[in-house]
């Protein structure tokens, strides 16, 4: 029988091979934490921040406009209704409306509590919900609140309405549920550990709720295909800490999370891939229009938008990829069969991810994750149970990143 050898090649370029479409950086002028991220349609979009700030894009995050609403107090949340109305949520029970684009603002405060999540089932009917287990309620588009009651004291993460009778909302522990419109509100599940940052429904029927666990701090995800009469949990198999979900339709979803994690799922939740989001940051919101085009948003002002599902569909070179790099990447030997040791070297002290990819973006082998001091290192890596095909070797610390190419040949 004829032998078949296996060659593993890794390309370097001096500029950086780098895998495209992917996620990719988009400037949002600010430096802020970003928290909420919605879009209406494909061009025109909001985000909400620290510090007040709301920024507004009419071509698709190409460029972002920062607009005055005359409050400094941080916001924690965004919803569109149309191009012209929206309604924004934050500290100190604030809620901002404008009703022409982001032009003018009017604010008033509903509660000494900070407000975390606002979402609308109607033009008419919207919750939102924050500290100290405060859920108010709208019937006028916003224009007056309602305080609702509940009596447990804990911190709401995230509220979702599918109609006017219909809002779930998610916390500290715990996922409550109400179909008469905030007049009774139930206790669908429960547990301590659990930190609940989102609930997302496509439909009456079908939901999910990121969350990550206290104990173990994995981070998972629970899905439901009866109102939330029965949640089942599944791994989101990357350490992502969910902060933020989002599904286009009731198969394709992404949750996005800390240090730059971005998982996505095909099947409904039951299996997640990681993807190559380029930044360590913390992204607290994603957001998509289509099951194609979506934007994620977080701290220090970052924005990333894929026109791809997130999903690498080839790969370019490019001069200075990964700015103010702080460490080199390379391999030896060259090409290798199937062992080959993987050096680079720190610059200064830091947290280092090493990553080896497949070309789809899901994590395939994580060879160093650690904090590591400044000098030089080498990694084995053994090929052999690796199919023949494109990956990618990914070195970040220190908010930099460099990616090599690496084929596979049998």
């Amino acid at each position: 029988m004829k032998k078949t050898s296996a060659v593993l090649i890794i390309f370097f370029i001096s500029g950086n091979l780098f895998p495209q479409t992917g996620w990719f950086s988009q400037v949002s002028g600010v430096q802020d934490t970003l928290r909420c991220i919605k879009f209406l349609n494909s061009s025109t979009g909001f985000i909400a921040g620290s510090n007040g700030v709301i920024l507004k894009t009419s071509d698709s995050g190409n460029s972002w406009l920062s607009v005055q609403t005359g409050f400094a107090s941080d916001l924690y949340s965004v919803y569109v209704f149309s191009a012209s109305e929206i309604i924004a949520a934050g500290d100190s029970g604030l809620v901002l409306k404008s009703l022409n684009g982001g032009v003018n603002w009017s604010g008033f405060r509903i509660s000494g509590k900070r407000l975390r999540s606002v979402h609308f089932g109607s033009e008419s009917t919207g919750f939102a919900a924050g500290d100290s287990g405060v859920i108010f309620r709208t019937i006028n588009g916003g224009n007056n609140w309602n305080q609702m009651s509940y009596n447990i004291p804990i911190q709401f993460n995230s509220v979702f309405c599918t109609d006017s009778l219909n809002a779930w909302i998610a916390g500290y522990g715990i996922i409550l549920h109400t179909d008469d419109s905030g007049l009774n509100w139930h206790s669908q599940f429960s547990d301590g550990y659990l930190v609940l940052n989102s609930v997302f429904f496509v439909d009456k029927f079908r939901g999910w709720a990121g969350y990550y666990d206290n104990i173990t701090f994995g981070p998972e995800n629970l899905k439901t295909s009866t109102s939330g009469l029965d949640w089942r949990g599944y791994s989101s198999g990357s350490n992502a800490y969910s902060l933020s979900l989002f599904f286009s339709d009731s198969l394709n979803g992404w949750s996005s999370g800390f240090y730059g994690s971005i998982v996505k799922t095909s099947n409904g939740g039951i299996n997640w891939i990681s993807q190559i989001s380029g930044t360590s940051s913390h992204l607290y919101s994603v957001c998509f229009v289509n099951s194609m085009t979506g934007w994620t948003a977080g701290e220090n002002g970052t924005v990333l938008k894929t026109v791809s599902g997130g999903v690498i569909t080839s790969v370019s070179s490019e001069e200075n990829y990964s700015a103010d790099l702080n460490f080199s990447l390379y391999n030896y030997p060259n090409p290798f069969n199937p062992l080959t040791k993987i050096n680079y070297v720190l610059n200064s002290d830091g947290f280092v991810s090493l990553t080896i990819y497949d070309i789809n973006g899901k994590e395939t082998v994580k060879l160093v994750s650690e904090f590591q001091h400044k000098g030089s290192y080498e990694k084995d890596f053994n090929a052999e149970f690796l199919p023949a095909g494109i990956y990618y070797c990914k070195l970040e610390s220190g908010g930099n990143y460099e990616i090599i190419k690496i084929v596979l040949l049998k």
